[in-house]
């Protein structure tokens, strides 16, 4: 079950030694990370073990540890996970609302921030409950992997920029329409298509800011069989160099 009562940067640790180290179990990782005698870190260790296996990055064969691939950690191949979830899962399970609350709440909507993720949740369920806990959970993992920040009893939903920076350098030299730059390049790995057929507003404001930094290029070309944005429809181009 990916809704886990982790904090974020455990994830990538554990991968990592997993990576290095095959065939660790969670003795072995209760060991190494269990820097004070006082205290027990086996509920961190089996939420992040649990969490990896539900990705993808692991596997267990009779209580040790093995990577799936040997690759890297990246945050988009984690987005790429919870897309591939988000479309085997059934609707109604726990794995499935994870991986596609952020879909479903913010993207679809066009909502930039929502403070009762909760209800917006439950009142779209009919077979079961997703309690408050695993909702904090969800908004904490969200927010170290950059999907945005938890405010006050909600979460707003602004991918950061090292995030958007690290899916474009991913994609590499591009040019093109900047909607379907959105809906063929980004939306595979992160969700960024409204209900209506738009480019959700945080993936915008992102893509502004990272031209204003002038790692992109944003820009209007004449006479395009695309869609516009911004205040006088004036982006509708997109450079990667």
């Amino acid at each position: 079950m990916l809704f886990q009562m982790c904090y974020g940067p455990e994830l990538k640790v554990i991968y990592e030694s997993i990576r290095q180290n095959p065939g660790l179990n969670r003795n072995h990782l209760k060991n190494d990370y269990q820097y004070k005698e006082k205290g027990d870190i086996s509920s961190l260790i089996d939420g992040a073990l649990t969490m990896l296996i539900d990705l993808n990055f692991i596997h267990e064969d009779e209580g040790y540890m093995y990577v799936k691939d040997d690759r890297d950690w990246r945050v988009t191949s984690v987005f790429k996970e919870l897309s591939n979830i988000s479309k085997c899962e059934e609707r109604e399970t726990l794995n499935f609302i994870f991986s596609s609350l952020y879909d479903q709440v913010f993207v679809k909507p066009n909502q930039l921030f929502v403070t009762n993720i909760h209800y917006q949740i439950n009142s779209s369920l009919s077979k079961m409950m997703v309690g408050h806990e695993k909702i904090n959970a969800w908004k904490r993992i969200m927010e170290y992997f950059g999907l945005g920040r938890r405010v006050y009893s909600g979460f707003y939903a602004l991918p950061n920029l090292a995030l958007l920076h690290e899916i474009i350098m991913e994609v590499g030299e591009w040019e093109g329409g900047l909607h379907p730059f959105c809906e063929n390049v980004i939306n595979p790995i992160l969700p960024c298509i409204t209900s209506e057929g738009n480019i959700f507003r945080g993936m915008l404001y992102g893509l502004i800011a990272l031209n204003e930094e002038k790692i992109i290029e944003v820009s209007n070309k004449q006479d395009l069989p695309y869609k516009s944005y911004g205040p006088n429809h004036q982006w509708n181009w997109i450079k990667i160099h």
